[in-house]
């Protein structure tokens, strides 16, 4: 009991004779921590500063990522027209024909406002439709120009209403074009006889729907130049019925040697079938 004694004695004793130096190396090592702290903290807001812009940039991305996703994968691709054909009709007339293509699986252009532009003039405005990952001729016949040898012509999509290929409540309709005949013919415009062209095709509509309406685009080429275009509309098709497509062209064409008879039905409009 006297041993701890004086061993508490000895430490109190040794803590009394060296207060001040206690209190110097207490003050030494509070000095010590305020400083590392201030340099830390230097340290900290250096690095902090110096990457916000990298941050900055990081947060704009991750936040525009979904936005770029739903833009990349839930908006529709714009649709794309080909080269446009003119086929001339006589000295101020000419047929124009372009084709219209739309990528999109996902989404149909429920209704797409066109025209064409034909030297330095825009022919009627047309409102067609186009299928989701389909294409179709656009087609417009007798547009006055200046000089048919020389016309510069391209095909403008004004508008497109687009739908999603899920809201389209039709299959797509099935034709079948068979048999198939061009025959020389001659047609009378103004009192003057002309040359041209008459074709007579059947086809069938393997669809499983009665369509109260169906254009039918007519393209006839020469190799694989169009060189003569009709349209025509048919009325009241039911199923599983065929009928005879025939169309004359009132002005001459080169030797025929292959055709391309489209009937188009759009798959968004439940209201062109019947019972």
């Amino acid at each position: 009991m006297a041993q701890n004694s004086d061993l508490q004695l000895s430490i109190g004793y040794w803590i009394v004779s060296h207060k001040q130096t206690l209190k110097t190396w207490w003050a030494i090592s509070l000095m010590v921590v305020i400083w590392f702290s201030l340099i830390w903290m230097l340290v900290f807001f250096g690095v902090f500063f110096s990457q916000e812009s990298k941050v900055n940039a990081l947060l704009v991305h991750e936040a525009n990522g979904p936005g770029s996703f739903r833009t990349a994968v839930f908006q529709p691709q714009g649709l794309t027209s080909g080269t446009v054909i003119v086929i001339t009709r006589d000295q101020t007339h000419v047929d124009v024909v372009a084709e219209l293509s739309n990528p999109n699986q996902d989404w149909g252009g429920q209704v797409v406002a066109v025209h064409f532009f034909v030297d330095g003039a825009s022919t009627t405005p047309q409102k067609v439709f186009i299928n989701q990952a389909s294409h179709r001729p656009i087609i417009q016949r007798n547009v006055t120009v200046k000089n048919s040898a020389a016309v510069s012509a391209s095909l403008v999509v004004d508008d497109t209403t687009w739908a999603r290929a899920s809201a389209a409540g039709l299959p797509a309709a099935k034709f079948l074009v068979s048999a198939p005949v061009t025959d020389p013919s001659t047609v009378t415009i103004n009192g003057q006889t002309r040359t041209s062209v008459s074709i007579h095709a059947d086809v069938a509509n393997q669809s499983v729907y009665n369509f109260y309406h169906v254009d039918v685009p007519i393209l006839l080429l020469s190799g694989d130049r169009i060189v003569g275009v009709e349209q025509i509309g048919v009325d009241r098709w039911p199923t599983l019925t065929t009928k005879t497509i025939s169309a004359t062209l009132s002005y001459a064409v080169p030797d025929i040697t292959s055709y391309r008879i489209e009937p188009q039905v759009s798959r968004f409009d439940t209201g062109n079938t019947y019972r």
